[in-house]
C-alpha cells in the first residue's frame, strides 16, 4: 500500500505513547511489535529506506482487523 498522503509529526507529548506496528499482508493486518511512538517513527523511516517496505502504526486499543467497509 503506497500513499502520497502526508501527516505531520506528532507533538512531543505523544512521542512516548505506546503503539503497535502492523504490516499488511494477504488482506490481513499482522501485528509486529509494541513500542513507543518515537521508536515506531524511527523504525518506519529506517525500514522504508533499507528494505523499501512500509508498515503502519496504530494505538494499542485499535485493531485494524476490526475495520469494516
Amino acid at each position: 500500500m503506497n500513499s502520497n498522503w502526508q501527516i505531520p509529526l506528532p507533538l512531543d507529548q505523544y512521542l512516548n505513547h505506546r503503539v503497535v506496528i502492523y504490516f499488511f499482508s494477504d488482506g490481513l493486518w499482522v501485528p509486529i511489535k509494541y513500542c513507543n511512538l518515537s521508536k515506531a517513527i524511527d523504525l518506519h523511516y529506517k525500514t522504508l529506506i533499507e528494505a523499501n517496505k512500509e508498515f503502519f502504526v496504530f494505538p494499542v486499543d485499535l485493531n485494524p482487523n476490526n475495520f469494516h467497509d
